[in-house]
Order: structure tokens, then sequence, then C-alpha cells
């Protein structure tokens, strides 16, 4: 809640029209009222297309390149923000997982760290990964962005960006790497045709192959938006987003496992696709659509 009011109050005179106003909180109850946002279309409702064939793609990553754009908060905002980084990814988590944590994970969620665990190629990413964010540039940072946390009102069109409830200093391409992963996953892990009753490796190499060309326009458009709103952004930041967007091909493998005793199959393929992406991000980057230029 605190990271949330230090969010609107900088926002508030920074760029009034990036987030629906705080009217009114209490405490004690947790309790927030926002301005009500009538006929708004949420990013998380649509398909590829709607995203590159209106143009939103490229308004999204302008917002977002305003908020990144934002000066640095005075010492009242930090305070109610707070300091540490997110809580995922986790090289320490890759190790071991708390007792606590544990015994609350679902059969599902248990058999997804027992996967990454054991993997030492992806904890050697996520090492890296880490350690290159520490030392990139900080910038006022969402840092749980999802696609239905856009939200497109009829009447305008900058979309409001909701949900601040881990707002902090950060590393731009949490921002950047997650917008991406989102649409990467959701065309990997799409179904538009029959299943094969027995799909061969060719027949799954041609699908994730045609998810990401139907990825790479929305996610070039929204790169290139970011960029019109924030060109002198640091060189490393692509490599650093796409490594991000690999993260989140495993931020949603956990996700589909939290209620679930197994793992689904098509999200631990894609998180295949994550790990590729987190082992050269580099070399990815232009792949996925995020050119250094």
């Amino acid at each position: 809640m605190r990271r949330s009011l230090a969010f609107g109050q900088m926002s508030a005179s920074r760029a009034p029209d990036i987030t629906p106003r705080v009217l009114g909180w209490d405490e004690p109850s947790l309790l927030m009222v926002f301005e009500l946002i009538d006929d708004a279309a949420g990013g998380g409702g649509l398909e590829l297309r709607q995203w590159t064939g209106t143009g939103r793609a490229f308004i999204a990553g302008s917002a977002v390149g305003v908020v990144h754009e934002m000066p640095a908060p005075d010492a009242g905002i930090s305070a109610l923000m707070g300091g540490g980084p997110p809580p995922l990814p986790s090289a320490a988590l890759l190790r071991g997982l708390p007792l606590p944590m544990f015994r609350s994970c679902s059969a599902g969620e248990l058999k997804a760290w027992r996967l990454m665990q054991r993997d030492a190629a992806l904890a050697a990413a996520v090492d890296r990964l880490l350690a290159q964010s520490e030392r990139a540039p900080r910038v006022p940072a969402h840092c749980d962005l999802r696609l239905d946390q856009f939200l497109f009102p009829a009447t305008r069109e900058l979309p409001y960006l909701v949900d601040w409830e881990e707002f902090r200093l950060e590393d731009p391409a949490r921002d950047v790497g997650s917008c991406a992963g989102e649409w990467l996953h959701r065309a990997v892990t799409r179904r538009t045709g029959p299943v094969p009753a027995a799909p061969s490796h060719d027949d799954i190499m041609r699908h994730y192959e045609d998810g990401i060309e139907q990825a790479r326009p929305v996610i070039s458009a929204f790169w290139r938006g970011y960029r019109e709103a924030r060109p002198d952004h640091d060189p490393g930041l692509a490599a650093r987003a796409t490594a991000f967007a690999g993260w989140h091909m495993y931020d949603r493998l956990l996700a589909g496992a939290r209620y679930s005793i197994r793992l689904d199959a098509v999200d631990r393929a894609a998180a295949g696709i994550g790990r590729a992406l987190m082992d050269a991000p580099g070399a990815a980057a232009r792949t996925i659509g995020l050119n250094a230029s």
C-alpha cells in the first residue's frame, strides 16, 4: 500500500495522467480509493493483433518510457516506497526454499522449483542477470508489469498503468522485459489450429518459431515507443530486458503451478525458450524485437 501511495504522490506532480488518481486511503484498514475509469479496455484481454493493429503496443511503450523518465523521488516519497529488490528472480531460491515457503507451495510449485534448482545453467544465468542489473541505472519502475495493468480508456490515447504495489527505484529492464515476456508467453503457448496426435520435434519447433514471429512485431512496436519517450537509455538495456523476458517464462510456469499438482507441459516448454533467452540475451534481443538501436 505504501508503494502504491508513493507512486500516486510522485506521479501527481510529474505525470498526472499516467495512473488513476488516488482519492483517499486508510492505512489501518489497507483501503485505497481511486478515480473511477469508465469504459476502459484492459490490455490482458487483447489479442496480439490488437496490440499492433491499433498502435497500442507503441503507446504502451511510450507510457512505460514516461514513467522511467521521471526524476528520482524526494526523501518523503522514498521513505514511503522503501528499499530492497523485487523478490524474483532470486539466486537464493534457486539453491533452496525456506521452510515456510516450502510448506506453503503446491505440489506443482515444488515440481517447478525442483526443475529450476537442478538446472545449473539457469542458476548461472540468473546470477549473471542480477549482477548486471545491480550495476544498471535506477529509475522509477513498476516492477510487476503485466498486460492487464494497462487500461486503455475510450476517451484518450495514453493508457493508464495500475497496480503499483511493487513500485521502487530499479533497473528499467525489469519492466521492458516483463512486457516482452508476456507477449512471448502468450504467443508460444497459444493454440491456433489442430494439434497433431503425436507431434514431431519439427512440429513443436515450428510452433514455437511461429509464436516468436507473431510476438516480434508487437515487442518491436513497444520498444520503438519506449525509445521515443526515453531515447537516452543505457546501452545494455535491450540485452538485460531480453534476459528478464526469459525469466518471465519461468514466472508464468510458477504462476500456473500455484494451484496445481503438476506442471503444464506447454508452460514447461515455454520455460525452455526462456532459458535460451537468458543464456544468450545479447544475441536473442534482435530475435524477439528488442533491437539495440
